[in-house]
């Protein structure tokens, strides 16, 4: 990762090259419209960043990993690897968003569906796949009970995917549902070992390419103590340095579409800048870890902005189909051929959180 050529340093030296036009989008009603810009470059890696007007004012959420830091959540084990429990014991709402990691428990898991967590809960229960394969038993001085902290988000394109076609799968009738990924697939392959397939994936993707093995000896299948490495810390400074301000110079901006090498892979919208502005730190790490980890695979030319807002609206083009969820919330799912969505909203209020991700 480190023994790069001249060549490879000029382009680090150049940090962010993005391009100045600005193409205004609609996804149809007036509320709904946005703009774009971008790309925001470093390495393998293009950012677009998503604007609307109107989304900077009211209170802010904390995030799950503030709150958890705190001491004002609790995520508890149920010994269910498919269900967790969380109490927000404090006074404020808390985000948590699909693919958020908790570390600790019988084993580290990630969290399925977005949501807010209202103040004083009470126990709540959310929907989790393992990110740890092996382990049912407390780590070192962990606390096998609860959880102890959530600082990452799941960075694979792939275990995304699997998350998204489980709240497909909850949300649409049998009939309704799409099945465009499973036909490609074995008809006993489980979600779940989709999941684990995925983080053996970005275990074996980093240490290609950074030339280490990323696994850690505490558990070596645990996806959260691999994105703990050192030397992936160091790369991922990199990118926070060129592209950690874009929230800051971009106070409009309430989410971001990325592609790595050239492809579209996914994307995130929040109902408030403010809520995005905390939670860039973790998308933009997020997805830094999936270029890095392909940064020897064949490249392509940046998507336009047209193809990216194509990618949007597409999206969102499908019909819906839902389900209301724990805390007043409701979960709105859609896929097409080339697309998965997701929409986390308050019942009977507006949007909190938007998924997008290119089959």
């Amino acid at each position: 990762m480190h023994r790069r050529g001249l060549l490879r340093r000029a382009v680090l030296a150049a940090a962010v090259i993005a391009m100045s036009w600005t193409m205004p989008a609609s996804a149809g009603a007036a509320d709904e419209s946005y703009r774009l810009t971008g790309p925001y470059a470093h390495d393998h890696l293009a950012i677009y960043l998503i604007h609307r007007e109107g989304r900077n004012d009211g209170p802010v959420p904390l995030t799950l990993g503030e709150a958890m830091g705190q001491g004002l959540v609790k995520v508890i084990e149920t010994g269910d690897v498919e269900e967790l429990v969380i109490r927000n014991l404090g006074d404020r709402e808390v985000f948590i968003q699909s693919g958020d990691i908790v570390k600790g428990g019988k084993q580290d898991r990630v969290v399925i569906a977005s949501m807010i967590v209202p103040p004083n809960s009470g126990d709540m229960p959310i929907g989790a796949f393992c990110v740890e394969q092996g382990r049912w038993s407390g780590r070192g001085r962990e606390k096998v009970a609860e959880f102890s902290a959530s600082t990452a988000r799941l960075p694979s394109k792939a275990g995304r995917m699997a998350i998204a076609e489980r709240l497909q799968r909850e949300t649409a009738p049998e009939a309704a549902r799409i099945v465009s990924l499973p036909r490609q697939r074995s008809e006993g392959e489980s979600l779940q070992g989709r999941v684990w397939e995925s983080v053996r994936e970005v275990q074996r993707n980093l240490g290609q390419a950074m030339k280490l093995d990323v696994a850690d000896e505490r558990s070596r299948s645990s996806l959260q103590l691999s994105l703990e490495n050192a030397a992936l810390g160091s790369a991922l400074e990199e990118y926070e340095a060129a592209l950690g301000k874009l929230p800051q110079e971009h106070p409009d901006a309430v989410g971001y579409v990325f592609a790595v090498n050239g492809r579209i892979n996914s994307g995130d919208e929040f109902g408030s800048a403010g809520l995005f502005r905390k939670l860039w730190t973790r998308q933009l790490t997020a997805a830094a870890t999936e270029a890095i980890g392909e940064e020897d695979a064949p490249t392509g030319s940046q998507p336009t902005l047209a193809e990216v807002a194509a990618f949007i609206d597409e999206a969102r083009a499908a019909d819906p189909v839902g389900k209301s969820m724990p805390g007043r919330m409701s979960l709105e799912s859609r896929e097409t051929e080339k697309t998965l969505y997701t929409e986390t909203r308050r019942q009977h209020g507006p949007w909190v959180h938007r998924s997008f991700i290119a089959h």
